[in-house]
């Protein structure tokens, strides 16, 4: 989706530490959509009276368009007993227009097939501490495919390409986070280490078998005062009878900024992205940022390495949490893009 037009509010509902709601509405237009409106929240509290703890957050996204199509997606990450649990994963329902441009790095960003899924998601990790900041737990992945609307002589359809016909997909497994920041929203101290491998099965309630693993290690740094910089290393490895859309993607608003998300595509993602980060005003923040990454049908070997940079601006919008609003703009190899969020993509 892109966005040509958009008016934005963002509002911090209380001055209480322990809790409060942040709001973005937003309205905008694109080709595939037409006029939308919508908005994003943010809920965060604490389960615990110690200040301490470690801050809950619930956020919701919600779009409709006059094309009746809707975006409404809540993840969510909540402490329990002190810490001692940490339940994040998400609950969404899509009926949503995407762009499919094929498979692996040898594509054309001029040259996409318009599709729209309607889709429920729901995911759980739950996680416990078992030492020192490191969590461990069962996950559950489960995504309902009702309906996927396709050009009758595009690519998807004519070569019948896995997953346009819908289905399930239940997956099953474990993640493991190694939480040192000193921040759950816009940290800029410490590292953070996650894992997950989930194992599809084709049986019961699922129509796909495959594999899916991905590692994600960040490193934060604050050289000076009123300066910031992260690094983030990110793999995603998609193997077996996958469809379509649960391939690795590059792009979106969080790992290479300025490629639509999707638009490239493989059994393998990687990239290496480090952003840099500065305090103008009191709660106003500027950012340049950078990365490298690609896609492929083989471990650790990239026909195409593709390059990203970009500015932001920054709203610290509850500065005893470090709650922020974001917006950046970024390219890519022929293209680029706007993003607009709550929080730090890394």
């Amino acid at each position: 989706m892109t966005i040509t037009c958009c008016t934005l509010f963002a509002q911090d509902s209380t001055q209480n530490k322990d809790k409060g709601i942040i709001v973005l509405p937003a309205v905008f237009f694109s080709p595939e959509t037409s006029l939308g409106f919508g908005g994003a929240g943010l809920f965060y509290f604490r389960t615990s009276k110690d200040s301490t703890a470690a801050p809950s957050n619930i956020q919701s996204i919600f779009i409709y368009t006059l094309e009746n199509q809707i975006l409404f997606t809540n993840p969510y990450g909540i402490f329990l007993k002190g810490d001692q649990y940490w339940l994040k994963g998400e609950l969404g329902y899509y009926l949503y227009p995407y762009e499919y441009y094929g498979i692996g790095s040898d594509i054309s960003l001029d040259r996409f097939e318009a599709y729209t899924a309607s889709f429920l998601r729901f995911e759980v990790n739950a996680l416990k501490l078992l030492k020192d900041n490191f969590y461990l737990g069962p996950t559950l992945f489960y995504d309902q495919y009702f309906h996927i609307k396709t050009d009758a002589e595009g690519e998807l359809n004519q070569r019948n390409i896995r997953g346009v016909r819908g289905g399930q997909l239940l997956g099953g497994g474990a993640s493991f986070v190694l939480d040192k920041r000193n921040n759950v929203f816009c940290p800029f101290r410490g590292y953070y280490l996650e894992g997950r491998v989930l194992q599809y099965q084709d049986a019961a309630f699922g129509d796909y078998a495959f594999t899916d693993i991905f590692f994600d290690a960040r490193k934060y740094f604050h050289p000076a005062d009123g300066w910031e910089t992260a690094f983030q290393l990110y793999h995603q490895s998609v193997v077996g009878d996958v469809p379509f859309y649960n391939y690795a993607l590059l792009g979106g608003g969080k790992r290479m900024r300025g490629y639509y998300r999707g638009a490239y595509r493989d059994h393998h993602f990687s990239t290496l992205q480090a952003e840099v980060r500065k305090y103008v005003f009191k709660r106003i923040i500027i950012s340049a940022y950078g990365g490298i990454g690609g896609v492929n049908d083989t471990f650790a070997s990239f026909d195409k390495l593709l390059g990203s940079y970009g500015v932001g601006l920054r709203y610290e919008i509850n500065p005893e949490e470090h709650i922020r609003i974001r917006l950046d703009y970024a390219r890519g190899h022929n293209t680029s893009g706007f993003y607009i969020n709550i929080n730090e993509a890394f």
